[in-house]
């Protein structure tokens, strides 16, 4: 009798479509969604006790930042915010820890 063969068979031809869903669905297991416990957890605290929610504090690195315009969808009203971007203070982390949700993740684009 022959021993029993292991066969898997990998799809190496995603679409493009395919392929940039995939990555990002990674990308939001792996890096966005544990990055966005701690501050989302900070907030609830915060929240629950009834102390103020904390603004992000001004980030002093030396890494490039920008200023990224955002207009935040409340139930009631819209709100445009600036926030000042960089790798150590990403848009995701802020928009988080003012108990805000954010998409896109990590580096958002605009037309």
């Amino acid at each position: 009798m022959a021993p029993e063969a292991n066969v898997c068979v990998v799809q190496d031809k995603l679409s493009h479509h395919a392929w940039r869903k995939h990555a990002q669905a990674r990308r939001w297991g792996d890096d966005v969604l544990p990055s966005l416990i701690h501050p989302f957890m900070r907030f609830q605290r915060e929240w629950n006790t009834g102390a103020q929610v904390d603004s992000i504090e001004p980030c002093m690195c030396s890494q490039c930042h920008h200023i990224l315009k955002i207009i935040c969808v409340h139930m009631e009203y819209l709100e445009d915010i600036d926030l000042v971007v960089c790798s150590h203070h990403p848009a995701a982390i802020q928009l988080v820890s003012q108990g805000l949700f954010p998409c896109p993740p990590l580096a958002p684009t605009w037309l």
